[in-house]
């Protein structure tokens, strides 16, 4: 394809992205009351977002304990959202104009993984994994809803791509690529070792003119060394101002790096009765909670969960397999969603998705360093999730550079059927 098709057809498959979400978006609605029925992480991020922009106070009311909670909730998605006053309108368009990034940003990534050396063109497979993306119906889905997984999304596909220019000259793009992956902690924490595990995945990638090779001297390893320990600076970095104000904060008064919502998350997926999915209704059979600051619950259920887990190691292995089973789900797995509307889509999506990828893992001209470059977000959401709750929620991000693969096994099977 000319260079001119290839940007015509980007140009179409963006317009078809933002086509399938706006309606989606506006169907949703906008109350708090009812965000919080549907689902309370929305509320929360809405009203930490509302609180910061009015009074500039970065706090909400946790209405299962009655008191101002200040460190529950990582900083970067409530800052979007007090960006646009508070409103979920103008966080849903952006959020349509995030996804749309992350279109084009997995176009260029599969643009430069998937094109050889001694082409031209790189033919329509970045465009296939860009469509991927853009028609993705979890994507579309969570595009509409004050979560912030579309955020993530775009930071991890942006960080992900300029990581991958491999050139001494473009110095400056590792180094945005590195930040970019820091400053995403501050959307997710669960990603706090992300960011150093895909510095060194891309230093093992890249070859000297930023293409991928198919062999890793060993003096690479060295190096993809010194990238995972800078990236790992970066982080502690990024999350300096965050963790200075948690200790400073007189409702506080400790050095919290992430969230205070990590004990209760951590008792969620490992305490007595856990299934592997999210159901926090414990909390209204522990009175003792209500009379503990939010830092106290943390650690008390923080212990409770590694009391729990190391009294019977054999059922957190067993919850572990189904808490993986759940994050890779086909298909919704909430009463709410069980309808076929909501279940053919997503068969119709992911069955055939999940398999161009293996495709692209078993037989692509991929190097087997690109490979693991693709799938590493989805190993390691994996792993932090199953030691936690499993949702397909969870997966999201990760199917962004699965698309690559994808479109790696589209062509696999493409050659193929040319061959035969």
């Amino acid at each position: 394809m000319s260079a001119r098709s290839q940007f015509g057809a980007m140009v179409l498959i963006a317009v078809v992205a933002a086509a399938v979400r706006l309606p989606w978006a506006m169907l949703q609605p906008t109350d708090p009351d009812v965000l919080r029925q549907q689902l309370p992480d929305q509320y929360e991020y809405l009203m930490l977002g509302r609180n910061l922009w009015q009074d500039g106070r970065l706090a909400f009311t946790d209405p299962r304990f009655g008191q101002d909670v200040y460190a529950f909730r990582m900083p970067g998605y409530p800052l979007l959202i007090a960006a646009t006053a508070g409103s979920p309108t103008a966080v849903r368009a952006i959020q349509i104009l995030l996804d749309i990034s992350t279109v084009i940003g997995i176009y260029l990534l599969a643009r430069r993984l998937l094109t050889s050396r001694d082409a031209d063109h790189p033919g329509p497979w970045p465009l296939i994994a860009a469509a991927a993306v853009a028609l993705n119906p979890w994507l579309v889905y969570f595009s509409a809803l004050l979560l912030s997984e579309m955020l993530f999304t775009a930071l991890l596909t942006w960080g992900m791509f300029l990581l991958t220019a491999g050139d001494k000259s473009r110095r400056w793009a590792t180094a945005a690529g590195m930040a970019i992956l820091a400053m995403s902690v501050h959307v997710r924490p669960s990603a706090l070792l992300l960011a150093p595990l895909v510095a060194m995945a891309a230093v093992w990638m890249n070859s000297r003119s930023g293409q991928p090779y198919q062999s890793m001297p060993r003096r690479r390893t060295g190096r993809a060394i010194a990238a995972g320990l800078v990236a790992c600076g970066a982080v502690a970095l990024v999350l300096l101002p965050w963790a200075i104000r948690n200790a400073s904060h007189p409702r506080l008064n400790a050095w919290i790096w992430t969230t205070t919502n990590a004990g209760i998350t951590s008792y969620d997926g490992l305490r007595p009765g856990a299934t592997g999915a999210s159901d926090q209704s414990f909390i209204t059979g522990m009175p003792e909670l209500q009379t503990m600051t939010e830092l106290e619950r943390s650690q008390y259920l923080s212990t409770l969960a590694k009391e729990s887990a190391a009294a019977d190691p054999m059922r957190v292995a067993r919850l572990a397999a189904v808490k993986i089973a759940r994050t890779w789900s086909p298909v919704p797995l909430s009463d709410q969603f069980s309808r076929l509307r909501y279940v053919l889509p997503g068969l119709l999506f992911t069955v055939p998705f999940f398999a161009l990828a293996l495709a692209g893992l078993a037989g692509s001209s991929l190097s087997r360093p690109a490979k693991l470059y693709l799938l590493l977000p989805a190993i390691y959401l994996t792993a932090i999730h199953a030691l936690s709750v499993g949702s397909a929620r969870y997966r999201i991000p990760a199917e962004a550079p699965m698309a690559v693969l994808a479109a790696a096994g589209a062509a696999t099977i493409a050659g193929c059927a040319r061959r035969a």
